[in-house]
């Protein structure tokens, strides 16, 4: 067995430890010196006399179960349910302060004493009870318009704004390993107060979509400029592009904005023997009820994400090369669900579609 060390060579580690050696470096300068001192040994040394120098010290004592008064009492819990079950609840911060409890205690008694689960609310569009009787009266009607077959001769129209924030879009998320370091521009996702945008005209059929038609920003859209620059050139050029032969089935259909009830452009359908839904049937602030609102437009936005475009001359490009190459079956299919919408909504006695 190796013998003890030396009161002089104990005292030389001391002192290279005081100077803020570490142990290895310790270890070489005393062999430079001739004198053979493991690493281990030195760490030994220096925490013996870190134990001479402090003294000894005790473990900390645990202590027993204190039996201190639970937050989640019965009072409590009652006090909780009556502050979350309700349209609007008390945030835990409020609830935690009312009761003064942790903000720990509450969300415990909320899950595991009374086995809530949160949801997020969706986002709808308003509905008076004057506007949900509207739409269950006009919808028994407009119904009759829909089923397999007869969606098919319907050509619904509507316009919606897209800006160039919909392209080059950031996405919400990136990956890491958690050992890379990030970029900051990675953990930015910055959107404009601002954004240059356009408002597009477009409609949809079973047999695919209309070109896009763009509405100039600074024009009033009355019934008249409605008619030149959108309604003319959908009858004329895409109907027949569309529809072939069977362009005289066609039945059009269109939102309640002025420029589309005005009498010039109903004397127009009329004029030009275009079958249309009438007016007093369309079911008025329903973007559930409008394919275009409820599936179309979403699902355009998504594809315009992944495009790039800089300026609004570019951007009206690439909207109207998406809509060129639209996914037919992704339009059929937002089709053939409008009636279930519509039944739905009359389920609801005018009510909103998507909640459940």
């Amino acid at each position: 067995m190796p013998g003890k060390t030396s009161f002089e060579t104990s005292s030389l580690v001391i002192a290279l430890r005081d100077q803020g050696f570490t142990y290895p470096k310790i270890s070489e300068s005393l062999a430079s010196q001739g004198v053979s001192l493991s690493r281990r040994t030195v760490l030994k040394i220096c925490r013996e006399k870190e134990k001479e120098r402090n003294g000894w010290t005790k473990p900390a004592k645990r202590l027993p179960p204190q039996n201190l008064p639970s937050a989640c009492t019965q009072d409590n819990v009652n006090k909780v349910k009556k502050a979350v079950v309700k349209k609007n609840p008390d945030s835990l911060q409020k609830i935690a302060k009312k009761l003064q409890v942790s903000i720990r205690s509450v969300g415990r008694m909320i899950h595991q004493n009374l086995g809530l689960e949160v949801r997020k609310k969706r986002k709808l569009h308003h509905l008076t009870e004057a506007q949900k009787k509207q739409r269950y009266e006009r919808g028994k009607l407009f119904i009759s318009y829909l089923g397999p077959f007869k969606v098919r001769h319907i050509f619904t129209m509507d316009e919606t704004w897209i800006s160039l924030d919909d392209c080059n879009v950031d996405t919400d998320h990136f990956w890491t390993d958690g050992s890379a370091e990030i970029p900051e521009e990675w953990k930015k996702k910055t959107t404009k107060q601002w954004p240059k945008k356009v408002m597009i005209a477009i409609r949809i059929c079973w047999f695919g979509m209309s070109r896009a038609y763009v509405v100039n920003g600074s024009a009033k859209v009355t019934a008249q400029y409605f008619i030149d620059e959108i309604l003319s050139k959908m009858i004329h050029e895409d109907i027949p592009r569309l529809y072939g032969n069977s362009a005289k089935d066609v039945i059009f259909h269109m939102d309640s904005a002025p420029s589309h009830t005005a009498k010039l452009t109903i004397q127009y359908l009329n004029d030009h023997r275009v079958k249309y839904i009438p007016k007093e049937i369309w079911m008025a602030n329903s973007p559930d009820l409008a394919p275009l609102d409820y599936g179309i437009n979403g699902n355009l936005k998504r594809i315009l994400s992944e495009r790039k475009a800089t300026t609004i001359k570019g951007l009206i490009s690439v909207i109207k090369k998406v809509g060129e190459s639209y996914d037919i079956a992704e339009i059929r299919s937002t089709l053939s669900s409008w009636q279930g919408r519509v039944q739905t909504m009359l389920d609801r006695h005018g009510g909103h579609v998507e909640v459940k």
